[in-house]
């Protein structure tokens, strides 16, 4: 498991018209190809591709049933990893949880040799 990325959920990353989890490449703990084979850096850059589905773990420590999408978002000053589709589900079914606020851990991890993510709270406000 690698630490990808800790902070604070901001009323962006719940709004469910943003429908996403934005973390800041800039503000990573872990570089991207430390957690993600070369194929996955490429379909991350690769524009034209829709990012890549990964599953997702949430506070109870139980697979999601969904997965998510993971994109890169190419912004002025510094590119973003987005997990969109089905996060506003995602959400919804932690409520009790995910607040504005709310620190959250992102790990990375390995499950049959797909990434998954796992986000769990580690303070809340």
């Amino acid at each position: 498991m690698k630490l990808v990325i800790q902070k604070p959920l901001y009323e962006s990353d719940l709004n469910t018209n943003k429908n996403g989890l934005n973390m800041p490449v800039k503000q990573l703990v872990t570089r991207p190809h430390e957690f993600m084979t070369v194929h996955e850096m490429r379909v991350m850059e690769d524009g034209r591709v829709d990012g890549m589905e990964v599953k997702v773990v949430g506070p109870s420590m139980k697979m999601y049933e969904k997965p998510l999408r993971l994109k890169t978002w190419h912004m002025k000053n510094t590119d973003n990893f987005v997990l969109k589709t089905k996060w506003n589900e995602f959400v919804a079914s932690n409520k009790m949880v995910f607040k504005t606020y709310t620190v959250i851990q992102v790990w990375s991890f390995r499950k049959d040799r797909e990434l998954c993510y796992a986000i769990v709270p580690v303070e809340r406000p």
